[in-house]
Parts: structure tokens; C-alpha cells; sequence
């Protein structure tokens, strides 16, 4: 599908109404700015839309929030604080076995009674 023509159908669709204080916004600004380490390339948002291919819909919405926190004049780009996604210590590791359905060999080595 073409630029445009995938532009005229987001136009296209139902719109709903958002009410936001002015610290609600300051919260989505800073939610859309949160880098995942460790190279801090993208945000957490960035991520999530390449992984369910919806990087054009979180473009648009970015647009939407940006220009709502300079029309409400909340600092924003250089002058907004960064946030970043980073271990703070060593995690916790552990080893489990995924729940999978046994093939028929498998349940009769797993119980040698049964035969």
C-alpha cells in the first residue's frame, strides 16, 4: 500500500476524544520518551510498534502528544528530562522447562509403569 493511500485510511477512521490535565500529559510525554538500554536508540514505544508493525500509528500518535505538550507549553525535546530502561543489578536467572505436549514415546520413558 502506498504513503498516501495509507494515510487517507488512518484519516478515514472513528475518532474518540482524549481530556488530559495538564500533568497527565507531562506523564504521556514522558511515557513515549523512555529509552531501552543499553544502546538507547528507541523508546520503549518505538519497540512495541516495530514488534506489532505499527511504527506509522506511533509516529502519528507522537505528532499528537507533541503538539499538545507545546500548546500547553510543558517543556519538551532538549529541554524534557530523559528516561531510560537499565538493570540496576545483577538479575536473578533460573532454568524451566516450557509446558509442551508429550508425544507418545515420550509418556511411556516418563513412566515405565504404564504398560
Amino acid at each position: 500500500m502506498k504513503k498516501n493511500q495509507e494515510d487517507e485510511k488512518l484519516k478515514k477512521r472513528k475518532t474518540y476524544g482524549l481530556r488530559l490535565t495538564k500533568f497527565e500529559l507531562l506523564h504521556l510525554r514522558d511515557l513515549f520518551s523512555v529509552l531501552l538500554s543499553p544502546e538507547a536508540k528507541k523508546t520503549v514505544s518505538q519497540a512495541l510498534a516495530e514488534s506489532e508493525n505499527r511504527p506509522v500509528i506511533e509516529s502519528l500518535l507522537w505528532k499528537k502528544v507533541s503538539d499538545l505538550v507545546e500548546e500547553a507549553e510543558i517543556p519538551f525535546g532538549d529541554d524534557a528530562p530523559d528516561f531510560l530502561i537499565a538493570s540496576t543489578s545483577t538479575p536473578t536467572l533460573g532454568v524451566f522447562q516450557l509446558a509442551t505436549d508429550p508425544t507418545p514415546q515420550q509418556d511411556s520413558e516418563d513412566n515405565p509403569l504404564e504398560e
